[in-house]
This record gives structure tokens, sequence and C-alpha cells, in this order.
């Protein structure tokens, strides 16, 4: 190993499996854009391990600070047809007290487009005392524990995956088959 050659630090986190099949709550990091790369690395290694984490007590994170963190994590995409939060470029706001039912249903984070993200970031500002569960799906567990002929059968379907839901209120007489407006 050369003199300029630097050994990446191991760390541990205090990490605990939610479930058995997917998510953990991660303790004593606190996030920001300054964490060390041996964090983040390990931050990415229990990523790819339980698909979702949770950082708990994260006031202090504001909308500069929760990018600042994705960019540790890569390159920020912003949403192809959702305008980000005033001030931030990234940042969608989805409370759904305004009216609007973005978090209040079944959804995938921006998986329409050509290349979608590799991770999304939740932070919630403001959690109820009950209800306001975001629920998250395994899809390769799911997959793999499928018996060999459905996996075989899936293995051979194709689907077409477009935003065209979002416009559905603009059309309300449209049908799922109908193609989106220019």
């Amino acid at each position: 190993m050369s003199a300029q050659a630097t050994v990446l630090e191991r760390v541990t986190l205090d990490t605990r499996p939610a479930t058995a099949r997917i998510g953990a709550e991660i303790h004593g990091v606190t996030l920001s854009g300054q964490l060390e790369p041996a964090r983040v690395a390990a931050i990415r290694q229990a990523l790819i391990r339980y698909k979702v984490l949770s950082f708990r007590g994260q006031h202090h994170l504001d909308e500069a600070g929760h990018e600042a963190f994705g960019r540790l994590l890569g390159e920020l995409v912003p949403h192809p047809t959702v305008p980000s939060l005033s001030g931030t470029s990234f940042i969608l706001d989805i409370d759904g007290s305004h009216g609007g039912d973005r978090a209040s249903s079944w959804h995938t984070d921006v998986t329409f487009v050509d290349t979608p993200p590799e991770i999304s970031i939740l932070r919630g500002v403001v959690v109820p005392d009950a209800g306001g569960d975001a629920v998250w799906a395994n899809t390769a567990i799911a997959y793999a524990d499928l018996p060999p002929i459905l996996r075989e059968l899936a293995d051979k379907l194709w689907a077409v995956h477009s935003n065209d839901y979002d416009y559905a209120a603009s059309r309300p007489n449209a049908r799922p088959e109908d193609p989106a407006p220019p």
C-alpha cells in the first residue's frame, strides 16, 4: 500500500432489525451532510442489507440538512413531474393534511423513469400519535419466496410502468389504458 493510500476505518452501527425480512433502526447516528466516509459506507451497507433504515430523533435535520445528507449517499434526482418544496431543489412536501393524497395511497418513488433513483429518503417532520404509517415491501424476498413455477411465470411477464396515474384527476373518465395527456 502506498503512503498516499488511506485505509477506510470500519464503523459499527448500533443496528436493530425491525422485522425478519425488511427494515432496521439505526441508533447513535446524528444525520448531516458532514458524516465521515466510513460512517456513510456503514449506512450504505446497512441499507443494502435491510432495504429500509430508520433514524429516530433527527429533529435537528432541516431541508438543507436533509439534502446534504442525501448527497452523501449519491446524486440527488428531482421528481420529474412534481415541483420541489420552495427553497429546495429535491424535497417534496407530501403533507397529507394539505388535502393531497400523495402520502395516503400506495405508490413507488419515481420508478416510472428510465433510470429510477437508487434510494429515497423520507423525513417525518410531523408524525401523528397513531396512524401515518409508511409500509415498505421487500420485493426481492417476495420474488425469491415464490414457488419455482410462479417465479418462471414472473420472469416471462412484461409490464409498462408509467406515471399516467398522476394525471387521473384531470381526466376523471379516463381508463388506465388511455395515454397520458401531452
